[in-house]
């Protein structure tokens, strides 16, 4: 959730190790798939079964089963997903093979995930040298991306305290200007980055776009070039769209407040999403609302609609295939309106929570999610409609958005 580190590449290899020993176990000589993870995963076995399966290989497809893991890592998932690849691991790092729990320490760089020291400890003190120097390298690297991580969210901290003490000491007025000035400054230095690198992109996108037209007429390892220029293509487009929801997050448009109906308002969140997304059939979309009908928020419309969509959409994908996302109205003091945005999904720790809303830092690292949308949300519930903003959540537990706004005077 979001600042997402870095993908950790290239870290230093082991020492050579012995020679591979002959594969043994009841899946030698099989000739099995190296597929036969995605397989596992589509037959939707338990996990006992898929641990039983995957133990049931030879050692080197056991190590292939591995390293398809590792790649799944690699593109840093979330929630269930991302538990059940560690437990995963754990369970294969006490594999009786010492080139399978070698091949668990390679990953450890990848991990992200309050079982890391649980499996670094395990495989750092394992007998075999090769096991426990391949774990102390790839361990020490993951080490060493956290505290970058936690660096600079603590420089983040600093700042948000030292504005807290600001407003104590002189007032909401003073910390109120120096917010205005050092996002004023702000703005000004991402526009700048942000339009020349736009050039710049769009220059990438027009000559690659020319390059897969001339394809037609070449027949040399025409698919080869094609497969490259789609990645690039994709990747370009994405570093497009990441430059596109900056400026959103960093523009500070003006819209003026009106008075919205609240059941009108969730009927057209609703719509939205369900328009938008392809929303799974056995997530349901709900609408609680437990204040009297006709109750009328006063906020900027366009812009409070693009907050709590975002918010929704975050809390379907949350469900993953299967589960439900209501959105509950209440009166949590005179004056004021709660909508919360609840969902039974795969749910978030604190320090998670704290990551989600750092800009550019997404949990979902696709071509689709720039790590933009939860921030922007917060930004426009507290700062444009003047509103409260609080996330609640607990891993397997689900997530509560409560976004506490100005209700419309009467």
């Amino acid at each position: 959730m979001a600042g997402r580190r870095g993908k950790a590449r290239g870290s230093k290899q082991a020492a050579a190790a012995p020679a591979a020993s002959t594969p043994t176990g009841a899946g030698a000589g099989t000739g099995a798939s190296t597929d036969e993870h995605d397989e596992l995963d589509a037959l939707d076995l338990g996990e006992d079964e898929v641990l039983a399966g995957i133990r049931a290989k030879s050692w080197t497809k056991r190590v292939e089963v591995i390293e398809g893991m590792i790649e799944e890592l690699r593109a840093r998932p979330s929630g269930l997903e991302l538990r059940l690849l560690v437990e995963r691991l754990l369970a294969l790092s006490e594999d009786d093979k010492w080139e399978v729990r070698r091949a668990v320490a390679q990953g450890l760089v990848h991990v992200e995930h309050p079982l890391f020291e649980k499996i670094a400890g395990r495989l750092e003190a394992d007998a075999n040298q090769y096991v426990a120097q391949a774990a102390r390298s790839f361990a020490d690297r993951r080490r060493e991306l956290d505290r970058e991580y936690k660096r600079k969210t603590d420089e983040i901290d600093v700042v948000a305290n030292e504005l807290a003490k600001l407003r104590e000491q002189h007032g909401e007025a003073v910390a109120a200007a120096a917010s205005k000035l050092a996002d004023h400054q702000f703005k000004l230095l991402t526009n700048e980055i942000t339009h020349e690198m736009r050039t710049v992109v769009a220059g990438l996108l027009d000559a690659l776009n020319k390059l897969q037209a001339s394809l037609d007429s070449s027949r040399t390892a025409k698919k080869l070039y094609e497969r490259n220029l789609g990645i690039a293509l994709d990747r370009g487009r994405f570093l497009k769209l990441m430059l596109e929801d900056t400026k959103k997050f960093v523009d500070d448009p003006h819209y003026d407040s009106e008075d919205i109906e609240l059941g009108e308002l969730a009927e057209k969140i609703i719509g939205l999403v369900e328009d938008a997304l392809d929303v799974p059939a056995k997530v349901k979309l709900e609408v609680e609302l437990e204040t009297r009908p006709g109750t009328k928020l006063h906020a900027p419309r366009s812009r409070l609609i693009q907050a709590l969509s975002s918010l929704v959409k975050n809390a379907v994908e949350a469900c993953e295939d299967e589960g439900k996302v209501t959105i509950r109205s209440s009166i949590p003091r005179r004056g004021w309106i709660a909508v919360d945005i609840v969902d039974s999904g795969y749910g978030m720790a604190p320090e998670e929570i704290h990551r989600a809303l750092l800009p550019m830092v997404s949990t979902k690292k696709d071509d689709q999610h720039t790590g933009v949308g939860l921030p922007l949300a917060r930004k426009i519930i507290e700062r444009e409609c003047r509103g409260e903003f609080v996330i609640e959540s607990e891993p397997e537990q689900g997530t509560t958005v409560r976004c506490v706004l100005p209700a419309a005077t009467e």
